[in-house]
């Protein structure tokens, strides 16, 4: 137990609070302890030491579909960019696509790929994470054509 609060503290910064309040350290406390655990759980996923509980007689329950129900066109990458309006007061179009891919976004799928590529993470799971990738990235669209629909709106008010 000692080692593991020494390792705490030497890598996860158990005592490296700069909180003046309870509520703050409280919070420091908390994400440490999580950030410990996360590392953890990784090291033992990789290891093969940690086993997760099921009963008995029924398979661990997993949200995404057998690897055998993911085809290729659940992989691929939709690009494109979506598009803003020109004049306030348009509404959004209901198939609005996704917004290119940013560096970041690219960067967290490309490493995806490497974890789907040395079998650390399974074919549904690549294909539950691209599909949000999209999802989030159709949201991300939405959201830019209300904004500037509202900026456009106020400056022909104003102009």
């Amino acid at each position: 137990m000692e080692e593991t609060f020494k390792t705490g503290k030497d890598v996860l910064g158990w005592d490296q609070s700069q909180a003046r309040t309870f509520t703050g350290i409280c919070r420091h406390t908390a994400l440490a302890a999580l950030a410990q655990l996360r590392a953890a759980a990784i090291r033992g996923a990789l290891t093969g030491s940690i086993q997760l509980p099921h009963p008995e007689g029924q398979s661990v329950p997993d949200s995404h579909p057998p690897d055998s129900l993911v085809s290729d066109a659940d992989l691929i990458v939709p690009l494109g960019d979506a598009p803003v309006p020109d004049h306030g007061g348009k509404p959004c179009p209901p198939d609005i696509a996704a917004i290119k891919l940013s560096i970041a976004e690219t960067t967290r799928l490309a490493r995806l790929a490497t974890q789907y590529t040395t079998m650390l993470i399974s074919r549904a799971r690549l294909a539950f994470a691209l599909r949000w990738s999209y999802r989030r990235r159709r949201h991300q669209a939405i959201a830019r054509w209300h904004h500037y629909n509202t900026r456009l709106l106020a400056v022909t008010r104003t102009g």
